[in-house]
């Protein structure tokens, strides 16, 4: 499930991998999923034994705002990578089973672990669950090894502002890194990239939705957009370079699909802004969009040839929003490109943020008041 994801753990692989017949699997489990549900209480034990030496290393922080990030900072870091399959596993789990079964007790399990970091840190209960859901965005986003370094530093200035919104941090200036970073992963495409490729990506991208990332190739991309295979080869001319092209085409798609321009262009007021984003993010199921890059993302982490593919998923999230909040409150470029980074972060994992909780709906709805209340305290219209 690591290595390859759940998609991908037939009776045959699993058996070959420990060395034995499928049909040891129904004799000790019964049948596969459970078997794969095993995967996941054993994962949450995991990472409950895990969770004990972070909560000791945190402890030496000050107890303070400032505290709290950089505990969530060395979480993060420690989580995606020397606890890189474990961390794997929970997201395979999550998304295939958001809010069900062993799938909500590891949700369980780290909200808990941060509504306890955050009174560690003298902050309430509910700044724990702004902790989460922010940990659960880039638990899975920073997984990515497109730049190391690059992405290191964003995390850091994303960290930061997350700390002055929702904290009460004192405030740092922008120090360019998601910036930066933005513009080397190419993540808004929209109108840098010709619109006869944009259509072949777009195209690619609904074939890798029919047919998995197995059943995208230049002829079925061509036929799909209607063109022929030599307009699809002059812009993507490896496969590589297709894969490429259809996620990026997936996420303009996407981008598209949640906030049609009409719609954005009638948001001018912070009561309007909250009010368009409530609907969304309240709703009794994740955004479409929102599961389908989760989807992407994980695949590109699969193939090392697609780190730049992942990186223009990861970075962006907060387009669409940074054109909202340019309208609707006084900032500067690089403070408009900080807060909307950070709030589309949240407002897009607070779903999955929740969806271990008695009462999700609630849950939700309380956790969007917060974020909304903060951002209105922090900025100025």
């Amino acid at each position: 499930v690591a290595q390859e994801g759940i998609a991908a753990a037939s009776a045959r692989a699993i058996a070959a991998q420990a060395d034995t017949s499928a049909s040891a699997i129904h004799y000790n489990f019964g049948n596969l999923e459970r078997l794969l549900h095993v995967v996941v209480e054993q994962g949450v034990e995991d990472t409950g034994a895990w969770l004990v030496d972070r909560e000791s290393e945190i402890a030496a922080l000050p107890p303070s705002p400032d505290g709290a990030a950089w505990a969530l900072l060395h979480v993060l870091g420690a989580w995606t990578s020397a606890a890189r399959p474990l961390a794997l596993t929970y997201q395979e789990a999550v998304t295939a089973w958001p809010g069900q079964g062993p799938s909500a007790a590891w949700t369980r399990l780290w909200r808990d672990f941060w509504i306890r970091t955050a009174q560690r840190f003298e902050l309430s209960a509910l700044d724990g669950r702004v902790l989460h859901a922010f940990f659960e965005h880039e638990a899975l986003y920073h997984l990515s090894r497109w730049s190391t370094a690059l992405e290191g530093a964003a995390l850091v200035e994303m960290v930061e502002r997350l700390a002055t919104i929702c904290l009460g941090a004192p405030t740092r200036p922008p120090r360019g890194a998601v910036a930066t970073a933005e513009r080397a992963a190419g993540a808004r495409p929209h109108g840098s990239v010709p619109p006869s490729a944009m259509r072949i990506a777009k195209a690619a991208g609904e074939v890798v939705e029919e047919k998995g990332l197995a059943g995208l190739t230049h002829r079925a991309v061509a036929k799909h957009a209607g063109v022929t295979t030599g307009s699809v080869t002059h812009h993507f001319r490896s496969i590589e370079d297709l894969v490429a092209g259809a996620i990026r085409g997936q996420v303009q798609a996407m981008t598209e699909e949640a906030a049609p321009q009409a719609a954005i262009n009638e948001i001018a007021t912070p009561d309007a802004l909250f009010a368009a984003l409530r609907f969304h993010v309240t709703a009794d199921a994740p955004s479409s969009a929102v599961v389908r890059r989760r989807r992407l993302f994980l695949a590109a982490l699969r193939r090392p040839e697609l780190a730049a593919a992942g990186a223009v998923i990861r970075f962006s999230y907060g387009g669409t929003l940074r054109d909202s909040l340019g309208r609707t409150f006084a900032l500067s470029d690089a403070d408009l490109l900080g807060n909307a980074s950070v709030l589309a972060r949240l407002l897009a994992s607070i779903w999955f943020a929740c969806a271990g909780d008695d009462d999700p709906v609630s849950s939700r709805t309380i956790l969007f008041d917060r974020i909304e209340a903060n951002v209105r305290t922090c900025l100025r219209p």
